[in-house]
C-alpha cells in the first residue's frame, strides 16, 4: 500500500447511478436537480477571493487531456465527461473554464475572461449555469439574441446539445430562483456589472435536434421528420377513457402534432393523411369528433411554405389496446408514399413516485483526511417532493470490497429533517477503506469512489 500525503489527497468521484424523476419530450432526462448546496447568486463581484475556486482551463472535444481538476477550499474535484467545455453563441464560441461557487460568489479573474473564455457553475448539469465578462460586445451579444439565433454547448465527451433563446431579464445580486435546476436549459450572466442589478438570459433545451428521414425506422415523441415537402413531428399522445357519449369498452387516442411546409407550394390541411395502428395490426382512421376533443382540434386550411400548424388527430380505439405503443403514420397529401412514422405510448402518465425517489444527491467532492485515516465525503442533498422527508443513518452508507464501512461522524448530525424544496450542504466521515474502489450511497442515488489507495 503507497503512503499517502497528508493534506486532502483527492479521490475520484463517478455518478454510479441517480433514481431520479423523469418525464418530457425527445428522449432527454429530465432530471429534476435542485442547485444542491451551491447557494448560487448573481453576487459575481469582479474581485475574486484568493485562490478559492479557481480552476484550470477545459480543453476543447476530442484532447487526449483527460477532464481538468477544480480546486477549492474543501480539495479537489475531478470533472466528469458531462461537464461542458465549448459555448457557441450565434458565431461566437467560448471556451468554458469550470468555477466552484463558494457562499454565492463567483470566484473569477476578469483578466482570464476576455472575449473568448467563459465560467460554467460546477454541478450546474441540467439547467447549465454559465457566465460571461460584461464587456461591450458581450452585453451587445446578449441583448441581441432572439428564438432564430443558435446557441450551442459542447461537453467533454463530444456531445453537443442545442438551446433556444427564451427570454432575459435584470435581477437582483441576491436572486437565485433564475440559476434553479427544475427544467432542461441554459442560464448566461453577465459578470462584472456596477450596480445591484444583472442581465440575465435563459434559454431552453432543444429536444431534437435530429432529422428523420419518412420510412425509416418508428421517431419517437420531439422528433422532427422530413415527409413530402413538410416536416412533422408528434408532440404527445395519450388514451383518454371514459368519454361521455362513446360505447363501452371504447376510449379516445389524441395525438398532438405539429407541421410546417417546406415546400414550393401550399399545403391542404385538411387533406392530411393519417391512422394509427396497434401491436396486433389493426389499423384505425381519424375521427372528427375525437379530433375536436384534444387540445388544438383538427387539422384544415392553407399551409404556405415556412409556416407551421399545430393540431390533433384523434381515433376512436378499444380501452384494452394491445401492447405498450402505437404506431401513428402522417403523409401530407393523399397518395403519398412512406408515411412518416411515429411510435406513441399507449400508458397513462406514471404513478407519483414516493417522496424519497424524489431526493436527489449531488457529490462535490471526496477526499482522504489530513492524516489519511478517514475518507470525506461532501456534497448536498436536495427535497424536490411535495412532502417532508427524514434522512437517517440508514440511509448512508460506503460499501467496499464486500463490506460496509463505518460511518465516523456527519455534519450536520444525522438525521436530517429536509422540508419541501429545502437543500442541505452535508460532510460524512467515513473510516479508512480498502485500497480499490467504494460504493457511496444515499437514498436511492450511488456514486462510486475511485482511487482509493
Amino acid at each position: 500500500m503507497s503512503n499517502i500525503p497528508p493534506g486532502g489527497t483527492p479521490i475520484q468521484v463517478t455518478p454510479q447511478r441517480r433514481l431520479i424523476l423523469i418525464g418530457g419530450a425527445g428522449g432527454l432526462i429530465f432530471l429534476a436537480l435542485v442547485c444542491v448546496a451551491l447557494g448560487i447568486a448573481l453576487a459575481s463581484r469582479s474581485r475574486s477571493t484568493p485562490a478559492a475556486g479557481r480552476a484550470t482551463p477545459a480543453p476543447l472535444p476530442g484532447s487526449p487531456v483527460p477532464p481538468p481538476v477544480i480546486s477549492g477550499p474543501g480539495g479537489s474535484v475531478p470533472l466528469t465527461l458531462t461537464a461542458p467545455s465549448l459555448l457557441q453563441i450565434k458565431d461566437r464560441q467560448f471556451e468554458v473554464i469550470p468555477v466552484e461557487v463558494i457562499k454565492g460568489t463567483w470566484p473569477y479573474q476578469p483578466s482570464t475572461l476576455r472575449t473568448d473564455k467563459a465560467v460554467w457553475v460546477y454541478g450546474t448539469l441540467i439547467n447549465y449555469v454559465v457566465g460571461l465578462e460584461a464587456n461591450s460586445d458581450n452585453t451587445m451579444l446578449l441583448q441581441s439574441l432572439t428564438e432564430a439565433d443558435p446557441i450551442k454547448l459542447t461537453t467533454f465527451s463530444g456531445k453537443t446539445s442545442s438551446f433556444r433563446y427564451s427570454g432575459r431579464q435584470w435581477v437582483t445580486v441576491d436572486k437565485t430562483d433564475v440559476f434553479r435546476q427544475i427544467r432542461p436549459g441554459l442560464t448566461l450572466v453577465l459578470l462584472g456589472e456596477k450596480g445591484d442589478q444583472r442581465l440575465v438570459v435563459s434559454a431552453s433545451y432543444i429536444a431534437a435536434d435530429e432529422v428523420v428521414l419518412a420510412g425509416e425506422v418508428a421517431a419517437r415523441i420531439g422528433t422532427v421528420v422530413v415527409v413530402s415537402g413538410a416536416r412533422v413531428t408528434a408532440l404527445d399522445g395519450k388514451l383518454v377513457e371514459n368519454v361521455e357519449g362513446l360505447p363501452a369498452g371504447s376510449a379516445y387516442y389524441l395525438v398532438d402534432f405539429s407541421v410546417t411546409g417546406s415546400g414550393t407550394g401550399a399545403l391542404d390541411a385538411s387533406l392530411f393523411q393519417m391512422e394509427l395502428i396497434d401491436a396486433s395490426g389493426k389499423r384505425y382512421s381519424i375521427s372528427v369528433p375525437a379530433s375536436q376533443a384534444g387540445s388544438y382540434g383538427p387539422p384544415g386550411g392553407q399551409l404556405l411554405p415556412g409556416t407551421t400548424l399545430t393540431a390533433t388527430a384523434g381515433f376512436v380505439v378499444p380501452e384494452s389496446l394491445p401492447g405498450a405503443s402505437v404506431i401513428w403514420t402522417f403523409s401530407p397529401q393523399p397518395g403519398g408514399s412512406s408515411p412518416a412514422r411515429f411510435q406513441l405510448s399507449i400508458a397513462g402518465p406514471p404513478p407519483t413516485p414516493e417522496p424519497g425517489a424524489l431526493v436527489i444527491v449531488q457529490l462535490t467532492g471526496a477526499r482522504y483526511s489530513d492524516d489519511a485515516t478517514e475518507v470525506i465525503v461532501s456534497g448536498g442533498i436536495g427535497n424536490t417532493s411535495k412532502q417532508a422527508i427524514t434522512v437517517s443513518l440508514s440511509d448512508v452508507n460506503l460499501q467496499a470490497g464486500g463490506s460496509l464501512v463505518p460511518v465516523k461522524s456527519t455534519e450536520p448530525a444525522l438525521p436530517w429533517a429536509l422540508q419541501p424544496g429545502q437543500n442541505l450542504a452535508f460532510t460524512i466521515h467515513f473510516a479508512r477503506p480498502p485500497a480499490g474502489t467504494a460504493i457511496f450511497r444515499m437514498m436511492q442515488s450511488s456514486f462510486e469512489l475511485g482511487g482509493l489507495q
